[in-house]
């Protein structure tokens, strides 16, 4: 049936859909011109009002650079039909920052997922790496000729179901050649000139083996989560949402008990000028994290979406580890007092409106708040040895600990001996990555101190911003705490030796030091704590990779690898664990990426580990 004026083109898609949603992991739309999103509301709408769905529905979109400038406003108009008028309130929250890129937008608790690659239609395509169920592909002012078929073609799996609307349509000769096929029952295509035709991606050849690989993902199963810090919680709460039941290890009686139990932290994405891959990671992260909270935690109580300044400040010693110099870009959209700080610091600034800070602890326990996930303190797990199919998990004196058919390592140093007992156990039934032994080894350790004290009264009040405020450390005030009041938070250091780690009264000078640099004002009215040892202390340890950039993906070279790591996510914890824990799933269920595939492999678990002077490891067993 064509569509009609009453009936846009994707209402076939949607009744389509409807009578294929199961109670499978996941399904995929891919659509080429998203617009105004009509064609995504009508679908998310039969998606509400199906109880026999997919856990979770993909839905992946191609916006124009100027579609992506106008959408805010687009959303803003009258709905046509008060039926989508609240999902596109919901959706235009959103709609912030859309850059050239993709974005990853989660709804109805995370069982919608839009992912909207900002940008040239082929060009976001040749990024993305998906497996549609259906494509919605929609004709522009170009022609249709074999390369912009091609590039769909790509996106689609044997069974696909295509349907091509606008003005034209493309050339029988051209479907053909690129794979697509008639409708069953159907002897040939739609005739030209018909403003909507049906295909199936049903090519005469064989896909490539790794494309067939990823047309039959793994379903949801079970699964082991080592490690109930803030990379394994995302892990945990993604598989979950998926169908997954989760089992989550900890050698902690309670979850959050390394790192991630920071008593406050700041969600921000990274600047940089010419906007480098680690900006743009950041920024997808913090979108995701923000998104999760703003779901998950009590505003005001366990987080703060009010924004960050960030500060480059003239002068300063910047030898963190995790710290790079900031562009001297001037503060936008920033609230009513900013100028004041910089002028006390001496800085140039850059106000970041979509940031908060955030008690990290409490994200990890909403994440692990799931029916799917089962969480076990004080589990050590020691050993891995292979049962059939299954993974079975033991602690040192040999005591079955749990069963799995798939096993995320998210204990960062943890790993790397459970890993060399298990390639000792099994010499040459497991075929690791190339080089997994070298990325472990280079696993760094990155101690921090956290000063922090009570808010005092009088001139506190008057130096202290609203805000938080980082960029040579940072400041974060008024973080209520229901037992002492509200705290002030200043920190960290970067410490690789943990002699000097040790040393409190150091480490509380060296934040000092910065809260110095950074905010004056503040820190005379904080010099008495400081001075009188007031201040108290949290620490942790962060786990840092070779190139400060997490390691995210399978740990077996196997078609349908069972190991997996999500470690390394050093300082940037916040920002990266949701993307993090999304890339995981993706890879592992055959699902569209949340990144361009580019900046994919820059946190996957297969790059090369590259160094000063250093080539691409060479080949060979992780473990020998």
């Amino acid at each position: 049936m064509s569509p009609t004026a009453a009936e846009p083109a994707s209402a076939p898609a949607a009744a389509w859909l409807v009578s294929r949603w199961t109670a499978q992991t996941s399904a995929s739309v891919l659509d080429t011109e998203f617009g105004c999103g009509d064609s995504f509301f009508n679908i998310w709408q039969a998606w509400r009002t199906q109880g026999k769905r997919p856990a979770v529905l993909h839905y992946v979109a191609v916006l124009s650079a100027s579609d992506a400038q106008h959408l805010p406003m687009a959303l803003a108009e009258p709905a046509s039909t008060h039926d989508i008028e609240d999902l596109r309130y919901a959706l235009s929250g959103h709609c912030y920052d859309l850059l050239p890129g993709f974005h990853r937008i989660l709804l109805e608790g995370s069982q919608l997922s839009l992912t909207l690659c900002v940008g040239e239609t082929q060009d976001v395509l040749a990024k993305q790496e998906m497996q549609a169920d259906c494509l919605l592909a929609k004709s522009s002012e170009l022609p249709w000729d074999k390369w912009r078929l091609k590039a769909l073609a790509r996106c689609c799996k044997r069974g696909t179901q295509a349907i091509f609307s606008g003005p034209s349509v493309p050339p029988a000769d051209l479907l053909m050649d690129a794979g697509f096929a008639p409708q069953p029952g159907e002897l040939a295509f739609a005739p030209q000139g018909s403003d909507s035709l049906h295909a199936l991606y049903y090519p005469r050849w064989q896909l490539r083996a790794k494309r067939h690989t990823s047309e039959t993902p793994a379903a949801a199963a079970r699964c082991a989560v080592i490690g109930a810090g803030i990379a394994g919680a995302s892990v945990a709460r993604a598989l979950a949402v998926r169908g997954w039941q989760v089992d989550v290890y900890d050698t902690q009686p309670a979850c959050a008990g390394g790192a991630s139990g920071l008593p406050v932290g700041l969600v921000v994405p990274h600047h940089s000028a010419d906007d480098s891959p680690r900006s743009r990671l950041s920024r997808s992260g913090t979108r995701l994290t923000l998104q999760h909270a703003g779901k998950l935690l009590q505003k005001g109580q366990d987080w703060s979406p009010g924004g960050v300044l960030e500060l480059h400040v003239e002068g300063a010693e910047l030898a963190d580890a995790e710290t790079e110099v900031l562009s001297q870009t001037k503060a936008r959209q920033a609230p009513t007092g900013w100028s004041s700080f910089m002028q006390r610091g001496e800085a140039e600034g850059l106000w970041h409106p979509h940031a908060a800070w955030i008690k990290p602890a409490r994200l990890v326990q909403q994440w692990l708040n799931h029916e799917r996930i089962h969480f076990h303190g004080r589990s050590h797990v020691y050993r891995l040895q292979r049962e059939r199919s299954a993974w079975l998990l033991s602690d040192a004196q040999g005591a079955e600990l749990g069963r799995a058919d798939v096993v995320v390592f998210a204990n960062a140093f943890g790993c790397g001996d459970v890993l060399a007992r298990l390639a000792s156990d099994n010499p040459n039934d497991i075929a690791w990555l190339p080089g997994l032994q070298h990325k472990l080894q280079s696993l760094q350790a990155m101690h921090g101190t956290l000063s922090l004290g009570p808010c005092p009264a009088g001139t506190f009040a008057n130096a202290c911003p609203t805000f938080p405020v980082n960029g040579h450390g940072s400041f974060v005030s008024n973080v209520p705490d229901g037992v002492e009041g509200p705290k002030w938070f200043a920190g960290s250091t970067f410490q690789t030796d943990p002699l000097l780690h040790a040393d409190l009264a150091r480490e509380h000078a060296h934040n000092f030091n910065k809260l110095q640099a950074l905010l004056p004002d503040v820190a005379q009215a904080l010099s008495q704590q400081f001075a009188s040892a007031q201040v108290k202390a949290w620490q942790g340890t962060r786990c840092i990779t070779h190139d400060r950039l997490p390691l995210v993906g399978p740990l077996d070279d196997a078609a349908r690898p069972s190991l997996w790591l999500c470690a390394g996510l050093g300082a940037r914890g916040l920002s990266f664990s949701a993307l993090c824990a999304e890339l995981l799933v993706a890879w592992l269920g055959g699902e569209p990426l949340p990144i361009e595939n580019t900046l994919a492999k820059l946190l996957a678990t297969r790059r090369a580990h590259r160094g000063k002077g250093m080539a691409s490891e060479s080949p060979g067993n992780a473990f020998q």
